[in-house]
């Protein structure tokens, strides 16, 4: 069985470059670091470390094994953290991760939520990928996601993928366009319009765009870029272009630019929490009550 004080001797190894340096660092005795070292060797059936004339380093299995090790290491820190908490507080920390656009709008629910059901919500944003990334590796206990296709997600056992409501993406205009307001339009009567697109083109929005774009017979044509929607609706507003952004980040009120239902292509996604195994009932079930009410907020 895996002991923590193998995987502490493991991480300070690779980080110190050395037994005797990983020693000092983890005010342990040289032996002391040995004898973890080798019993996580008998644990896996293969060296972990090699030594040289350069120091010591880990071996191929070492290294496939340190990232399971420091996050093993992480969860274990955080749990003592988080019980030492609870005793103090009478309120267990949550981490919960949320894709930039949806912060304004869902976070406040889903904050009041948790606090309600006794938990202390702690939230950072991030991109999909790292936040599946931090909820994989238990960095985070839950996350607010979205689908995007093409962009499969496999998730370990015991964490849960739950689809939570739909958004759906719009086409924002400058309230002179002549296709301001209008619903039923063909995408293809949008074709001479210069578009302000994500900042790269990896972007799920800007790939859902050129999907649709494709089957209606033309390319976008990209004429600015930008990673923050209230600057693409800037953008927008001045005249600069036309934009498909998500609902969820629609400017609160929409003086400023006007919106355009497109008719023959369906721009929506679907928004997904996911939690991880560190995550119980209660607080799985504030936050899908908390996302499933933001719909009609």
């Amino acid at each position: 069985m895996l002991d923590l004080r193998q995987l502490r001797a493991l991480r300070s190894v690779a980080e110190e470059g050395s037994v005797l340096r990983a020693a000092t660092a983890l005010h342990w005795s040289q032996p002391t670091v040995t004898h973890h070292l080798r019993g996580l060797e008998r644990e896996l059936g293969a060296p972990v470390v090699t030594s040289g004339s350069g120091g010591t380093r880990l071996t191929p299995v070492g290294e496939a094994m340190l990232p399971h090790a420091v996050a093993m290491l992480d969860r274990a820190e955080r749990a003592v953290d988080e019980v030492r908490e609870l005793v103090a507080a009478g309120r267990r920390r949550i981490a919960i991760g949320v894709f930039p656009s949806a912060g304004a709008r869902l976070l406040p629910q889903v904050v009041r939520a948790l606090q309600q059901a006794g938990f202390e919500p702690v939230v950072s944003e991030a991109e999909l990928d790292p936040l599946m990334a931090a909820v994989a590796g238990l960095r985070l206990d839950a996350a607010i996601v979205y689908d995007a296709p093409g962009r499969p997600t496999i998730l370990p056992p015991g964490f849960r993928m739950i689809p939570v409501r739909q958004e759906h993406l719009a086409v924002i205009v400058p309230p002179a366009h002549p296709l301001a307001g209008r619903a039923g339009v063909p995408l293809a009567d949008l074709r001479g319009e210069a578009w302000i697109a994500g900042a790269t083109d990896e972007d799920p929005v800007d790939a859902a765009l050129a999907r649709a774009a494709e089957q209606a017979g033309f390319a976008p044509r990209i004429a600015m870029r930008s990673d923050d929607y209230a600057v693409v609706a800037a953008y927008v507003a001045a005249g600069f272009g036309v934009a498909l952004v998500p609902e969820l980040a629609l400017p609160a009120h929409l003086d400023a630019v006007a919106t355009v239902e497109i008719a023959d292509a369906v721009f929506e996604r679907r928004i997904f929490l996911v939690t991880a195994p560190t995550v119980d009932a209660s607080a799985r079930a504030a936050l899908e009550r908390a996302l499933r009410a933001s719909t009609d907020a």
